[in-house]
């Protein structure tokens, strides 16, 4: 919530600025929109993410209730799955997920009515066959509430994973206006005839962390995209995250290598990282354009 109300405040203020540099008032009611936007996001996103885990935690400790050690084994075993492969979790595969854990329960409670039992009597006796009575109706009460239990958690988790990549991808959805703002190039903002490309590349760039920075070039990569600023080179997947960011004094040169069949823009810095390596590395699905990536950098490189 708090990085929603920082960027309700900050953002009309950048557009503000910028309406003023351009004399253009659009920016202002940009900034508005996404301030707005990402207040809206944030809100949700945050509730949702405690409501789930609130919810989580209930459903793990009502699992120990139920006296089902293999049960509650089991369960944690399906949690460490989801918390591994959580990413780019939707609603709409919360809500699958939820559905099958709450049927799971509901099967779980009914088959440890039948089995609890048998099993008890297998182990003790009768004692055991009571016990295992017990057992059963106490998991056929308790394991469908678990059930509805991780069916809240899971739709809050797509809840809030569908807030998140709406987030991250809207520094690619460019593609909202119908003709993006011309891309003036340079420190010195030189107009040339207008391109889509570079101007649908100038948006992206102002949304991201180079956001006040002239545009140069771009290098549109397949799966990735190369933004480079007067300053500094950045490199985002096709989910809007950050690959690379480098500011372009720290950089010796730049070179392109395939390796065991893949192909990598490697980039040598001129003072070496805490780790001792010296160079950055991103995998490239196109040779070609890793080539035209790598020789529009070494223009820049070498006319500082």
């Amino acid at each position: 919530v708090g990085e929603g109300v920082s960027d309700f405040v900050n953002e009309p203020v950048k557009g503000f600025k910028k309406s003023i540099e351009e004399m253009d008032p659009t920016f202002v009611v940009s900034g508005v929109a996404r301030g707005a936007g990402s207040l809206g996001r944030h809100t949700v996103g945050g509730f949702a993410g405690s409501a789930a885990m609130l919810t989580e935690t209930a459903a793990k400790n009502m699992a120990v209730l139920t006296l089902d050690r293999k049960y509650a084994q089991k369960r944690d075993r399906l949690m460490k799955l989801k918390a591994n492969g959580g990413k780019g979790v939707n609603i709409v595969r919360g809500f699958e997920s939820g559905v099958q854990k709450l049927v799971q329960g509901i099967l779980e409670g009914v088959k440890g009515v039948v089995s609890k039992p048998i099993r008890g009597a297998e182990r003790n006796g009768f004692e055991g066959f009571a016990k295992g009575i017990g057992k059963g109706l106490l998991g056929l009460l308790v394991k469908p509430v678990i059930g509805t239990t991780d069916f809240l958690t899971d739709t809050l988790i797509g809840v809030k994973g569908a807030v998140e990549s709406t987030d991250s991808a809207s520094y690619l959805n460019v593609h909202n206006q119908i003709r993006p703002r011309r891309a003036l190039y340079g420190r010195d903002r030189v107009i040339r005839p207008y391109r889509i490309d570079d101007a649908s590349a100038a948006t992206i760039q102002a949304r991201s962390c180079l956001g006040g920075e002239e545009y140069y070039a771009h290098v549109d990569m397949v799966k990735k995209v190369a933004l480079m600023s007067v300053n500094r080179l950045l490199i985002l997947s096709e989910d809007g995250e950050e690959v690379l960011r480098l500011h372009f004094q720290h950089m010796k040169k730049v070179e392109v290598e395939n390796r065991d069949g893949s192909c990598f823009l490697v980039v040598y810095l001129n003072d070496p990282k805490q780790d001792g390596t010296d160079t950055e590395e991103v995998k490239c699905e196109d040779e070609e354009l890793a080539k035209l990536l790598c020789e529009k950098l070494m223009k820049v490189i070498t006319a500082i």
